[in-house]
């Protein structure tokens, strides 16, 4: 009996096409706006012609939603971003690339921050003091 894979090309396309846009984000797209952005996951169609890239900000409170500036950003990128994967993994036609702001992300990593910070609060106030004597 053949054993059935596990994953598919598509899932290890996706995976390089993922980290070549966070590169391209931070190194290629030439606004700073574009550095606010942080890709959080990707969905790759089968057919290989259509990749969706989930996204949040970086360095905010959970709260903020992507300003209209970036979302023009993001968009007028989409082409190049395309263009670029196709000679960078070798493709033989460019993927549609599509940006979506995750908002349950964005919400999760709001989560995150807030519970470091009180692990923090928690962990300064059992320490014990060193200028008291014992």
């Amino acid at each position: 009996m053949r054993r059935q894979p596990s994953f598919t090309r598509a899932d290890r396309l996706e995976t390089l096409m993922l980290d070549e846009v966070e590169r391209l984000l931070s190194y290629e797209v030439r606004s700073p706006l574009a550095l606010t952005v942080k890709v959080v996951t990707g969905r790759l169609a089968p057919d290989l012609g259509h990749l969706r890239v989930n996204y949040v900000l970086r360095d905010t409170d959970g709260t903020a939603e992507p300003s209209k500036a970036l979302l023009d950003v993001l968009e007028r990128a989409q082409s190049f971003i395309g263009r670029t994967l196709v000679d960078a993994l070798d493709l033989r036609t460019k993927p549609h690339v599509v940006f979506v702001f995750d908002k349950d992300a964005q919400g999760a990593q709001r989560i995150e921050k807030i519970l470091a910070e009180e692990r923090a609060k928690r962990a300064a106030a059992e320490e014990p003091s060193e200028d008291v004597p014992a």
